[in-house]
């Protein structure tokens, strides 16, 4: 469980940094982890309500933070 609450942080920390992305995106941000727990991290962030996947066109996913997300962010910098 380490390994998955280690990649969750480093998903959570790039989308804060560079913003929503698509999947294929986020996996080449990750080149030390493989699709599958890319993948696997980001469900279970998304069951979370940490991040949201969003479908803008019809072959086309975006992951951004949840609002959330954003606000538990703003909080802990406090």
């Amino acid at each position: 469980m380490a390994l998955a609450c280690g990649i969750a942080s480093i998903i959570l920390q790039d989308l804060k940094q560079l913003g929503p992305c698509t999947p294929e995106e986020l996996v080449q941000r990750l080149p030390a982890y493989t699709w599958n727990q890319v993948f696997s991290a980001v469900d279970q962030l998304c069951r979370d309500g940490r991040l949201t996947l969003r479908q803008p066109s019809r072959f086309a996913y975006l992951i951004s933070l949840s609002s959330a997300a954003i606000s538990e962010q703003r909080n802990s910098v406090v």
